[in-house]
């Protein structure tokens, strides 16, 4: 295929070019540190044995006819919508997932390996209200989802830009998709995800990438994933199957996720939770292989607790982050990329809350060999709310953790045996050669300034540090460009769908 050829942005986007430095974009994290395997051989098969008797004994309930169909084509017992699959069949299909693929962007630079070693950072999902920056929360808009957009570009250890970091309130669901996927295209180069609404969205989602891509170029390499929720307990609805159908046939991976809340929509129990969880990811990850044997697909999870207090979900506990470490375990026991969540909390600002609540989250997902991170940036309010603010705390904390999970240099010691022998005792190594050229990472956002120039400042809280940081990306942002005839004939697409679905309306 060939590539889209860029073009310039006009004089404006030209002088910003000039004046403003450009991100440094990070690949995917390489993985030197971890996994943590608290399962000893005995503890996976514990697990797997539990999920194998919940797919033949319990069943999942698959409430959509064409799937019964095919499960009972396949070999699997089918009672009324309850499907009863054996694990030789479960195996043998899951045997044909491939354990790692290649995410293609529409700029190949921003191209990312997904599976094995490798973790990459996506944006939030789905949020119905927006923290804004004059800091007052409000129905999402689709102005808002561009502009979260537009973030994710500038991040440098963002790496999937995503189609849906605000739901918008104001444009009529059965046409979102068109201005979500559209918008993804032009307003990032990088790795997008696709509609799941409907049937007609996923399919929309893919003829929009094979005009930005080729169709010959689709059907061979992965240039989309969708999200696809499992409804905890044991239930794969119509319009999820649908979906998953349309990318599965187009050779397009997908998150296949169960939404577990400890204690309400599943054990509270680390090991009944995730053998429940392992069952209904690798029930959906099974029906793609026989819709079409061998393309890729992502074990998902979400996973949070509930407060015993008031029924909420509750973020950041130690619980989730033990379960989401069995979850990677019971994922590299089967050699297939997994997917979580992460940087998410029950505040309601970018406050000292959501810094514990997004880290004690984080931490156990890469700890835990997770390939694909969701909701890396900007929750607040239980997912319910996407924050500016939080959104680029959060990135520049990506970087963070790219730095400390790609693991130390091999380092020769003799250098630094001779500089400290030069420095000696009761000097200090600020000019040494190694300390010049070698500085330790640093999050612009923090501040490690005095008390009283912090005070000469302004005394800015990090709610402020975040959003004058958020104008200031959204001001230096520059729009990727793309090929000039691929983008008119995106347009004409969206337009022409959009009179369809207005019609029918």
């Amino acid at each position: 295929m060939a590539r889209p050829i860029v073009r310039s942005g006009g004089r404006e986007a030209r002088i910003k070019a000039r004046t403003a430095a450009a991100p440094v974009y990070l690949p995917a994290v390489n993985r030197q540190v971890g996994p943590i395997n608290l399962l000893g051989p005995d503890g996976v098969q514990k697990i797997h044995r539990g999920a194998m008797r919940i797919l033949w004994d319990i069943g999942i309930v698959f409430r959509d006819a064409r799937a019964l169909s095919h499960w009972k084509q396949a070999g699997a017992r089918v009672d009324g919508e309850r499907v009863h699959i054996p694990e030789e069949l479960i195996m043998e299909l899951m045997s044909s997932v491939p354990p790692r693929y290649t995410f293609h962007a529409r700029n190949p630079a921003r191209s990312v390996q997904v599976g094995d070693n490798f973790s990459i950072f996506a944006n939030c999902y789905g949020s119905p209200f927006v923290y804004g920056l004059d800091g007052v929360r409000r129905r999402s808009e689709l102005a808002d989802t561009k502009n979260f957009l537009r973030l994710a570009q500038m991040s440098q250890a963002m790496h999937i830009s995503g189609i849906l970091p605000a739901e918008p309130q104001d444009v009529p669901v059965p046409q979102r998709h068109l201005d979500l996927v559209s918008s993804a295209l032009k307003l990032a180069d990088k790795p997008i995800m696709g509609s799941v609404i409907s049937e007609a969205a996923a399919q929309d989602t893919i003829d929009m990438l094979r005009i930005v891509f080729g169709e010959e170029f689709v059907d061979r390499n992965v240039v989309v994933t969708a999200l696809l929720n499992c409804n905890t307990p044991l239930v794969w609805d119509e319009t999820m199957l649908d979906a998953l159908r349309i990318y599965a046939a187009a050779n397009q991976p997908a998150l296949l996720t169960p939404f577990l809340l400890a204690g309400a929509s599943g054990p509270a129990s680390p090991f009944g939770g995730v053998a429940l969880l392992v069952a209904e990811a690798l029930a959906g990850m099974a029906y793609a292989q026989i819709v079409r044997r061998g393309c890729p697909m992502v074990m998902g999870v979400a996973l949070m607790g509930v407060s015993m207090k008031t029924g909420a979900p509750m973020l950041g506990t130690a619980e989730p982050g033990l379960m989401n470490l069995l979850v990677g375990q019971m994922a590299r026991h089967y050699n297939v990329p997994w997917r979580s969540c992460t940087m998410w909390t029950g505040s309601k600002m970018a406050d000292i809350q959501a810094g514990y609540d997004s880290a004690n989250s984080m931490w156990p997902v890469m700890l835990g060999g997770c390939n694909f991170i969701m909701h890396s940036a900007g929750f607040v309010e239980g997912a319910l709310g996407v924050s500016y603010s939080k959104w680029v705390q959060d990135s520049y904390q990506l970087e963070g953790y790219h730095r400390f999970f790609s693991g130390l240099a091999d380092e020769a010691l003799e250098p630094f045996l001779s500089d400290i022998q030069s420095v000696g005792p009761g000097g200090h190594f600020l000019g040494t050669d190694h300390t010049r050229e070698n500085p330790f990472s640093m999050n612009p956002l923090q501040n490690n300034d005095s008390y009283e120039k912090w005070l000469d400042d302004g005394a800015k809280s990090g709610e402020q540090v975040g959003v004058e940081e958020a104008k200031r990306q959204l001001d230096a942002y520059i729009e990727p460009s793309l090929d000039e005839d691929l983008s008119d004939a995106l347009d004409e697409f969206v337009a022409a769908k959009r009179r369809v679905y207005a019609a029918a309306a």
